[in-house]
């Protein structure tokens, strides 16, 4: 029997998991990319932080942390279906969570956030019975004393230390593996270095129009699922569908130093809330670093965001990694022992798709949500926002049972 068609737009981390899984359900899937190799951008940029509420301290609702501890509890077992990884193998050391002077928020209340987050997940634990990343059956966020927070950061920046049990995953390491499982299926064809910039409909089908390599293309399907990012916007706007009412694209430097780190050189740790930073000690696999006031070098309300990864020379690349290194240092001392030439640096931007217009350093940003994400279904046309990375993985095997008649 041939094999059911489908279209899937975009193989980033969304598109790859998804053409992955609908192909075990007997699809043969034309899995478009408008880059020369699957998930590159977005999903391999960024900090991978496997997100248990914590960090949406100002979603006073909770619909930020259910959302995310729902996709934490699902991350690595849905994983497992198409790759095999060893979750011990890839996930950071614990983070810290630094409360920033300054803070949107006060330890005090932060406390509070934490706690109901572990309600949240025990709850969602039970449901579901699943483990956090396979490895966790709790989750935890302790007030540090001011000796041991001083081991860990510098106290003229920073208020409070909470010692946390949630982790990130090496998103380059989980990269490598789906592409290699994209490359070895047979039912799934890449199409590389093709841009789509817009869906039609044309009787029970649907017309895909681009570019690729330079030349026009159409080919009809009669199933297309938009899990682009960057393209998102433009695309669904091609079809009809109504957009949101305010959105941004930021573009956002993820800079990786490519070193083994012992897991006590270099704490990981989230400075909170507001536009702070991030270090993650990924051990054999290197750290990664971000400072917002810096690293944030892009920002557009337009329906397809500025081509920013050509935008920005080696150089200033580089400038933008020792100006975020040289900041962060300030607050964590280890930092500043990690011996390393600008040949181990890999200063990369990736693009962060979010509803809202005001940045992060006001209380009423719609950036301190990700609730309102996931699939919009039009008949046979599926859009697919997957927030945060945190969310990829559980998405992708949703957006199978919406096609399956599932869900």
């Amino acid at each position: 029997m041939e094999k059911k068609k489908i279209s899937i737009l975009g193989a980033g981390g969304a598109g790859a998991c998804a053409a992955l899984e609908l192909s075990q359900r007997g699809y043969s899937v034309d899995l478009y990319e408008e880059g020369p190799i699957p998930i590159r951008k977005a999903s391999y940029v960024n900090e991978g932080k496997i997100h248990v509420g914590f960090i949406y301290a100002m979603d006073r609702d909770l619909h930020t942390a259910k959302q995310m501890i729902l996709g934490a509890l699902h991350f690595i077992s849905n994983l497992k279906r198409w790759i095999d990884i060893k979750p011990e193998d890839v996930i950071s050391t614990p983070f810290n969570y630094c409360v920033h002077r300054g803070s949107l928020m006060s330890p005090t209340e932060l406390a509070s956030h934490y706690h109901e987050c572990i309600k949240i997940f025990n709850t969602y634990k039970a449901e579901y019975k699943k483990s956090y990343l396979d490895l966790f059956d709790s989750i935890e966020a302790n007030l540090l004393t001011k000796k041991e927070a001083d081991k860990i950061v510098n106290s003229e920046f920073i208020e409070a230390v909470f010692s946390t049990s949630e982790y990130a995953v090496e998103t380059r390491a989980i990269a490598n593996q789906l592409t290699e499982a994209l490359y070895a299926n047979p039912s799934i064809n890449l199409i590389l270095n093709t841009r789509v910039m817009s869906v039609e409909r044309s009787g029970s089908g649907l017309i895909i129009k681009g570019n690729s390599n330079g030349v026009q293309i159409e080919e009809k399907y009669p199933i297309v699922i938009n899990a682009t990012w960057n393209g998102l916007l433009e695309i669904d706007k091609s079809m009809g569908v109504e957009l949101p009412k305010a959105w941004s694209y930021r573009y956002k430097y993820g800079n990786k130093i490519l070193i083994p780190i012992a897991p006590d050189n270099l704490p990981s740790c989230t400075m909170v809330q507001g536009p702070f930073g991030d270090t993650v000690n990924f051990k054999d696999k290197g750290a990664f670093i971000s400072w917002y006031p810096i690293g944030r070098a892009g920002w557009s309300e337009e329906c397809r965001p500025p081509e920013w990864d050509s935008m920005f020379s080696d150089t200033e690349r580089h400038n933008i990694f020792n100006s975020s290194f040289k900041e962060l240092t300030k607050r964590v001392p280890a930092l500043g022992n990690i011996a390393f030439n600008p040949n181990n640096v890999s200063p990369v931007g990736g693009v962060i798709y979010a509803l809202g217009n005001t940045d992060v350093d006001k209380h009423d940003s719609k950036l301190h949500t990700r609730s309102e994400v996931g699939i919009r279904s039009y008949g046979n046309y599926h859009s697919l926002h997957t927030g945060k990375y945190t969310l990829i993985p559980y998405w992708a095997v949703k957006i199978a049972d919406r096609i399956e008649g599932l869900s």
